[in-house]
């Protein structure tokens, strides 16, 4: 009898250590992986990123509708469009109408004096109050400013057109301080 028990305490050990491993391998799980699509070439810039999850109560699912940006150096424009299948009669497209913006203008730009622009394009996620949609950010590193541009669609009877909004643009440049030997002017008491 005192071999039996003998046995059953290694047994014992083993499995407690086993279902010790597997608890502690179930907790530490890998993050979960985001990625956005896009590329650059030459002095042009191709990104997607969402702009709506909707529920689709048919196949109870969520389906995300994605847009597609390109960014060109050269003419300084963005455009924007959100491909979706869209029939009439026997003809199917894919690709609805464009959005636009002229990067020149909505950074301030000056071409003649200023330097030669350099963007940088990608898009961001602002979390699950947004609806799934996700941001569009625009660097202009030549300058030092940021845009936060969104897009989205209108239907209008069968119409559907495609906005590209900017929301905000700010400067990344810190403001200068003064110098060490100027004198700093008083403030008034408060």
């Amino acid at each position: 009898m005192l071999s039996r028990s003998r046995r059953r305490l290694p047994n014992l050990a083993v499995l407690l250590v086993g279902l010790l491993m597997g608890w502690g391998m179930s907790s530490l799980r890998p993050a979960s992986l985001h990625a956005g699509g896009g590329d650059r070439s030459g002095e042009s810039i191709v990104a997607t990123g969402p702009i709506l999850v909707r529920y689709d109560e048919t196949n109870k699912i969520q389906v995300p509708t994605e847009a597609l940006y390109l960014l060109d150096y050269r003419s300084g424009r963005l455009v924007a469009t959100v491909p979706a299948l869209h029939q009439t009669g026997a003809t199917s497209k894919y690709f609805g109408a464009f959005a636009e913006r002229d990067l020149v203008s909505d950074f301030k730009l000056d071409l003649d004096t200023g330097p030669k622009p350099h963007f940088l394009m990608t898009t961001g996620s602002l979390g699950t109050y947004t609806s799934g949609w996700a941001p569009l950010y625009v660097f202009e590193t030549s300058t030092g400013q940021v845009a936060l541009y969104r897009v989205k669609e209108q239907t209008t009877g069968t119409t559907v057109s495609t906005q590209l909004e900017l929301l905000e643009t700010r400067s990344l440049v810190k403001a200068e301080k003064p110098e060490a030997g100027a004198a700093e002017k008083p403030q008034p008491p408060r």
